[in-house]
Protein backbone atom coordinates (compact mmCIF):
# COMPACT_ATOMS: atom_id res chain seq x y z
CA UNK A 1 0.00 0.00 0.00
CA UNK A 2 1.47 3.31 -0.84
CA UNK A 3 1.37 6.33 2.14
CA UNK A 4 -0.43 8.44 -0.06
CA UNK A 5 -4.19 6.87 0.87
CA UNK A 6 -2.11 6.28 4.76
CA UNK A 7 -1.48 10.23 4.60
CA UNK A 8 -5.20 11.09 3.07
CA UNK A 9 -6.68 8.72 6.32
CA UNK A 10 -4.61 10.61 9.26
CA UNK A 11 -6.14 14.41 7.20
CA UNK A 12 -9.47 13.09 7.84
CA UNK A 13 -8.49 11.78 11.08
CA UNK A 14 -7.55 15.59 12.06
CA UNK A 15 -9.92 17.59 10.26
CA UNK A 16 -11.85 18.07 13.58
CA UNK A 17 -9.40 19.36 15.87
CA UNK A 18 -7.81 22.99 14.95
CA UNK A 19 -4.60 22.81 17.12
CA UNK A 20 -3.95 19.35 15.75
CA UNK A 21 -4.76 20.68 11.81
CA UNK A 22 -2.31 23.16 13.13
CA UNK A 23 0.43 21.46 14.06
CA UNK A 24 -0.20 18.95 10.48
CA UNK A 25 0.02 22.43 8.43
CA UNK A 26 3.53 23.01 10.25
CA UNK A 27 4.69 19.44 9.63
CA UNK A 28 3.57 19.61 5.62
CA UNK A 29 5.48 23.15 5.65
CA UNK A 30 8.67 21.62 7.36
CA UNK A 31 8.29 23.92 10.37
CA UNK A 32 8.45 21.69 13.33
CA UNK A 33 5.57 22.62 16.13
CA UNK A 34 7.44 24.67 18.36
CA UNK A 35 7.17 23.57 21.65
CA UNK A 36 10.26 25.19 23.81
CA UNK A 37 9.60 28.65 25.54
CA UNK A 38 8.48 30.34 28.97
CA UNK A 39 5.57 32.03 30.02
CA UNK A 40 7.57 34.48 31.63
CA UNK A 41 6.22 38.26 31.35
CA UNK A 42 2.62 39.21 30.85
CA UNK A 43 -0.25 37.46 28.40
CA UNK A 44 -3.51 38.45 27.47
CA UNK A 45 -6.31 35.62 27.20
CA UNK A 46 -6.67 35.02 23.36
CA UNK A 47 -9.13 32.18 23.74
CA UNK A 48 -11.04 29.81 25.84
CA UNK A 49 -12.01 26.41 24.86
CA UNK A 50 -12.80 28.19 21.55
CA UNK A 51 -14.84 30.77 22.73
CA UNK A 52 -12.72 33.50 21.98
CA UNK A 53 -10.95 36.28 23.91
CA UNK A 54 -12.08 37.02 27.48
CA UNK A 55 -12.05 40.66 27.88
CA UNK A 56 -9.82 42.05 30.91
CA UNK A 57 -8.67 38.33 31.16
CA UNK A 58 -4.22 38.88 31.92
CA UNK A 59 -2.02 37.07 33.06
CA UNK A 60 1.32 37.62 33.93
CA UNK A 61 4.49 34.90 35.02
CA UNK A 62 7.66 36.36 37.16
CA UNK A 63 9.86 33.93 38.83
CA UNK A 64 7.43 31.23 40.60
CA UNK A 65 4.74 33.33 40.90
CA UNK A 66 1.57 34.12 38.37
CA UNK A 67 -1.03 36.73 39.12
CA UNK A 68 -3.43 38.50 36.87
CA UNK A 69 -6.98 39.03 36.60
CA UNK A 70 -9.50 36.76 35.12
CA UNK A 71 -12.01 38.39 33.50
CA UNK A 72 -13.62 39.58 37.14
CA UNK A 73 -11.68 38.82 39.84
CA UNK A 74 -8.05 39.12 40.47
CA UNK A 75 -5.95 36.37 41.52
CA UNK A 76 -2.46 35.08 42.43
CA UNK A 77 -0.71 31.53 42.61
CA UNK A 78 2.45 29.53 42.49
CA UNK A 79 3.51 28.18 39.22
CA UNK A 80 6.04 26.04 37.41
CA UNK A 81 7.11 24.71 33.96
CA UNK A 82 9.78 22.19 33.04
CA UNK A 83 9.96 21.95 29.62
CA UNK A 84 6.35 21.39 28.09
CA UNK A 85 4.89 20.30 31.57
CA UNK A 86 3.31 22.61 33.83
CA UNK A 87 1.66 23.16 37.23
CA UNK A 88 -0.13 25.56 39.12
CA UNK A 89 -0.33 25.62 43.16
CA UNK A 90 -3.61 27.05 45.10
CA UNK A 91 -4.47 30.36 43.15
CA UNK A 92 -6.12 32.80 45.53
CA UNK A 93 -8.59 35.23 44.35
CA UNK A 94 -10.87 38.23 45.05
CA UNK A 95 -14.70 37.55 45.72
CA UNK A 96 -16.14 40.59 43.42
CA UNK A 97 -19.28 39.77 42.33
CA UNK A 98 -19.64 40.26 38.49
CA UNK A 99 -22.53 39.53 36.02
CA UNK A 100 -23.44 35.73 36.21
CA UNK A 101 -21.91 35.04 32.59
CA UNK A 102 -18.74 36.87 33.44
CA UNK A 103 -18.21 34.64 36.38
CA UNK A 104 -19.18 31.30 34.88
CA UNK A 105 -16.25 32.16 32.05
CA UNK A 106 -13.95 33.51 34.99
CA UNK A 107 -14.46 30.04 36.51
CA UNK A 108 -13.80 27.91 33.70
CA UNK A 109 -10.70 30.23 33.27
CA UNK A 110 -9.79 29.26 36.88
CA UNK A 111 -10.82 25.39 36.77
CA UNK A 112 -8.46 25.47 33.30
CA UNK A 113 -5.09 26.50 35.23
CA UNK A 114 -5.75 24.94 38.18
CA UNK A 115 -6.05 21.34 35.90
CA UNK A 116 -3.10 22.27 33.80
CA UNK A 117 -0.84 20.09 32.35
CA UNK A 118 0.64 20.80 29.45
CA UNK A 119 1.98 24.20 27.52
CA UNK A 120 3.37 24.68 23.85
CA UNK A 121 4.01 27.61 21.77
CA UNK A 122 3.47 28.26 18.06
CA UNK A 123 5.49 30.04 15.69
CA UNK A 124 3.76 33.28 16.49
CA UNK A 125 4.35 33.14 19.68
CA UNK A 126 0.89 32.34 21.51
CA UNK A 127 1.12 29.95 24.37
CA UNK A 128 -1.38 27.07 24.34
CA UNK A 129 -1.83 25.92 27.97
CA UNK A 130 -3.95 22.19 27.45
CA UNK A 131 -5.87 20.56 30.80
CA UNK A 132 -7.33 16.94 30.60
CA UNK A 133 -11.06 16.63 28.78
CA UNK A 134 -9.30 18.56 25.92
CA UNK A 135 -9.64 22.03 27.36
CA UNK A 136 -7.40 24.40 25.60
CA UNK A 137 -6.16 28.34 26.71
CA UNK A 138 -4.56 30.30 24.31
CA UNK A 139 -2.49 33.32 25.85
CA UNK A 140 -0.74 36.02 23.51
CA UNK A 141 2.29 37.95 24.89
CA UNK A 142 0.83 41.59 25.93
CA UNK A 143 2.52 44.23 23.80
CA UNK A 144 5.47 46.15 25.09
CA UNK A 145 5.24 49.63 26.23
Amino acid sequence: MSRAPLLFIALIALAGCREQRQQLGQALSGQPPVIAGTLAGDWHVADLNGGGAIARAQLGFEGERVVGTAGCNRFTGGWRQEGPTISFGTLALTRMACPPPVMEVEARLLALLQAATNVRFTPGGDAIITAPGGRILTLRRAAQP
